[in-house]
């Protein structure tokens, strides 16, 4: 008797054993859920260190920034780079005209003293094909690029960075300036400039910031951290992300919701994602969730009354994620402000899961709110610092301003506009229909 109780327990064991197996085999936990190459992914906050390669414009328009003596925040900019480089990681300084070259040691603080300004050509276009998209690059230049070759820089940040969810940012710095301005007008006169010591006349250089999102966005804050009001700068940051938080799952509270709940099957890891599962897939379920629009330090103003709304469904197949494309219109999001409180938005999310999803697969759907391409707003720095290169006669000509900058800004919004996909809210959902 005593021995049939053991082997019962040995069975019970067994049993156990062989029910749990069945279920891992079967479970959901095993499939991993990360974010579609396609979706314009929020960034995911990576904290690690980064290298730091600073390239600086050797060309001699850029002579005339280390003249003046007196008030001068050019000739200080080596030493601030480096120590600010160093918190982000290992730092390196170049050189560039039409070529670029390494500098060794401490030899980057020859960029104070006039003499060092001696390349003929500036080809900003190589600092970009030779950029290590993984790194924090620093561009200092005046936006001078040699025969106004602007559309071939912003086509190559539009395929390098842009394209790849990566950021670009530019902070523009007045500074006391005595020296040549080249390339101005039609004929491509050449002007002697000298603003003295009147701020109201300084000219601006710029530094031009390319890589991960947040390392961009922290290069910004800590930079302005360490500036006083002595100084005039200005902020534009080019990004997929508008807003100072992520507006994503990450964040997100549900308000509201009909024929939907919260589901963790599939164990998803990034909190960007959220599993959601169906009581009826024949009923319209709906998802209302509530986002506070506080402006990105840095990006584009925006017309909050000029909103798109746009959604994309995807599959998992053979491990990968792919579009599925009959699915324009069958999901249905509405953004509106929030009657209960101020600067508060509310995404609102209808669709009928057997209509806007294929059955026998893991479907994600991506539902984002963006602005018109008119809901840019160009900021009024840009306004300001801007001239138009036509033909300027000499009594009319304001070296205080930089040749093409909405141009160039222009440009470079639309790249990004169309690669990017810039968006205020990312709601990523997993929805498994197996």
């Amino acid at each position: 008797m005593r021995r049939q109780r053991v082997l019962s327990g040995s069975v019970l064991a067994l049993l156990v054993m062989m029910f749990t197996l069945v279920l891992a085999g079967c479970g959901n936990d095993a499939v991993q859920i990360t974010m579609p190459e396609q979706v314009a992914s929020t960034a995911s906050g990576d904290s690690k260190q980064i290298d730091v390669d600073v390239y600086w414009d050797a060309t001699v328009s850029m002579q005339g920034y280390t003249t003046i003596t007196n008030g001068n925040f050019y000739r200080t900019l080596p030493d601030r780079l480096g120590d600010i480089g160093s918190n982000f990681g290992e730092t390196k300084f170049y050189r560039f005209g039409k070529d670029i070259k390494q500098l060794e040691g401490r030899e980057y603080r020859k960029f104070s003293e006039p003499g060092y300004y001696d390349e003929l050509i500036t080809a900003f276009h190589n600092v970009i094909d030779k950029a290590d998209e993984s790194h924090l690059s620093i561009v200092v230049t005046d936006l001078f690029e040699s025969d106004s070759d602007w559309s071939n820089v912003t086509k190559k940040l539009k395929e390098k960075y842009f394209a790849k969810h990566l950021a670009v940012g530019i902070i523009g710095i007045k500074n006391p300036f005595d020296g040549d301005i080249f390339d101005v007008g039609l004929n491509a006169a050449k002007y002697k400039y000298n603003s003295g010591n009147d701020p109201a006349k300084y000219r601006p250089f710029y530094l031009f910031i390319m890589g991960p999102e947040e390392k961009v966005a922290e290069f910004f804050n800590t930079w302005k951290e360490r500036q006083s009001n002595a100084v005039e700068m200005q902020y534009l940051l080019l990004s997929e992300n508008l807003t100072e938080e992520a507006a994503d799952f990450s964040r997100l509270e549900i308000k509201d919701s009909k024929n939907i709940f919260k589901d963790e099957r599939l164990a998803i890891k990034d909190k960007r994602i959220r599993e959601f599962g169906i009581d009826s897939f024949g009923d319209e379920s709906m998802l209302v969730s509530t986002f506070n629009y506080k402006p990105r330090f840095g990006s584009f103003p925006l017309d909050m009354n000029k909103l798109l709304v746009k959604s994309e469904v995807f599959i998992l197949e053979e491990g990968e994620w792919k579009l599925v494309d009959d699915m324009d219109g069958k999901i249905d999001a509405t953004v509106a402000p929030d009657p209960e409180s101020s600067g508060n938005y509310n995404i609102t999310v209808k669709f009928t899961p057997e209509l806007s999803t294929k059955a026998g697969y893991i479907n994600f759907l991506h539902v984002s709110v963006c602005p018109e391409e008119k809901g840019f707003q160009m900021p009024d720095w840009i306004k300001q610092w801007n001239m138009a290169n036509i033909d300027i006669a000499p009594d009319q000509f304001d070296g205080s301003k930089t040749i093409h900058l909405m141009h160039l800004v222009d440009s470079l919004k639309a790249s990004v506009l169309a690669t990017s996909h810039p968006s205020l809210v990312n709601m990523n959902m997993v929805i498994d229909y197996r």
